[in-house]
């Protein structure tokens, strides 16, 4: 059996807000609904092919569909892999306006990650129902330790990012930022942030949170960074990782893409209900299509680029709105470049220097005292 993979389910591409920067232009927002058949099929040939996989509930909106479907799905879930399997997990990532306590029970119950799209006091600025999504954060925050929140950083708030992350930290809730991509909603939109601004920004929101002796939560990407800089090798995030035919993306009628991120039609992988095995996508014309522009690029990135052991030639759908899938130097390439180099360069002077470790927070002091103690402890 094939080890592990995650699959990003889109039970529809329905929303019940407009967000400015969405994947999906409204074009592509059709009202068909997964069915349970689809869902069946998926964890039966899963669970026949890998020994783990994990789940992320995208859309759209996931919440539009009743709880019904969630409550068989995660039935058929376990009739497949086994009742309290170690070999699945779940995250649902919503919009949060559609959260209630009967779903949020769900979830505890069959231990689902609830990741909320949220930016914080600067939400206005790509999404709708503010106050009723801060509702639902404050209410988890009060009550459940489930859950993490997801901010898309915009061309408005490209410098806001230590703001945001402020407003996160006073309630104990993990906050995690993406920059806006130019594809779907967000092509023309002018959303997508000026990367020299978005560098600086992150840069200073680490920087904070680094020496915040009180930090309760970890910041995301940067926190995976540190860790990767240390040596201890992982998937620090999507875009910065090699998740060709690791992750794949069901839509709600079955057709298979690599990414979730709205992929073009000619990356499609064929339809679930024709392929006897998952891995059949990656042998389809739409997975060679990616996997050759994919491995243009990242040939030219070895031989350019310092730190390519660590991003593996980002995000091919990424690259293939910025400036081509065969082609490197886009601005989600020089935002790690730079935002990484910084993180990288910290850690480097802290193993250099060895400061006191209390000036800085709980999750880089644990992360630094093995690496000071025993150098040697996570070289590869």
């Amino acid at each position: 059996m094939r080890p592990f993979i995650s699959v990003i389910i889109k039970p529809t591409l329905e929303c019940n807000i407009n967000c400015r920067h969405c994947y999906h232009a409204p074009e592509e927002r059709s009202s068909e609904k997964m069915s349970i058949d689809i869902l069946d099929r998926l964890f039966m040939i899963l669970s026949e092919e890998y020994e783990s996989a994990w789940f992320i509930w995208h859309g759209g909106e996931p919440l539009l569909m009743p709880f019904d479907f969630y409550k068989k799905a995660f039935e058929l879930q376990e009739k497949y892999f086994g009742k309290d399997s170690h070999r699945i997990g779940n995250t649902i990532q919503t919009n949060g306006t559609m959260l209630n306590r009967r779903f949020i029970d769900l979830c505890r119950s069959k231990m689902v990650n609830i990741g909320v799209s949220f930016e914080g006091p600067h939400n206005d600025v790509l999404r709708e129902m503010s106050d009723t999504v801060k509702e639902k954060i404050d209410y988890l925050s009060n009550k459940e330790r489930i859950f993490s929140v997801s901010s898309t950083i915009s061309s408005e708030t490209a410098s806001k990012q230590k703001e945001i992350y402020e407003s996160f930290r006073s309630n104990k809730t993990a906050v995690s930022f993406i920059p806006v991509i130019p594809a779907g909603c967000a092509a023309c939109g002018g959303l997508v942030p000026d990367a020299d601004r978005y560098i600086s920004s992150s840069i200073e929101c680490f920087d904070a949170w680094l020496h915040d002796k009180e930090a309760q939560v970890p910041l995301i990407p940067h926190y995976l960074y540190i860790l990767n800089a240390l040596g201890d090798r992982q998937e620090s995030d999507c875009a910065h990782s090699s998740c060709l035919t690791k992750w794949i993306c069901v839509y709600p009628n079955g057709d298979l893409y690599p990414c979730g991120k709205g992929c073009p039609s000619e990356f499609m992988l064929g339809n679930l209900l024709t392929l006897d095995k998952i891995s059949d996508a990656f042998r389809t014309e739409g997975f060679k299509k990616i996997i050759t522009g994919t491995v243009e690029r990242r040939n030219k990135c070895m031989k350019e680029c310092s730190i390519y052991e660590y991003c593996n030639g980002g995000c091919s759908v990424d690259a293939y709105y910025e400036t081509g899938i065969d082609k490197n130097g886009g601005d989600s390439c020089k935002i790690f470049k730079e935002v990484f180099g910084h993180v990288l360069s910290s850690v480097s002077e802290i193993k250099d220097t060895r400061p006191n470790l209390s000036e800085y927070n709980q999750f880089v002091r644990d992360a630094l005292l093995g690496k000071l103690i025993n150098p040697n402890i996570t070289d590869q």
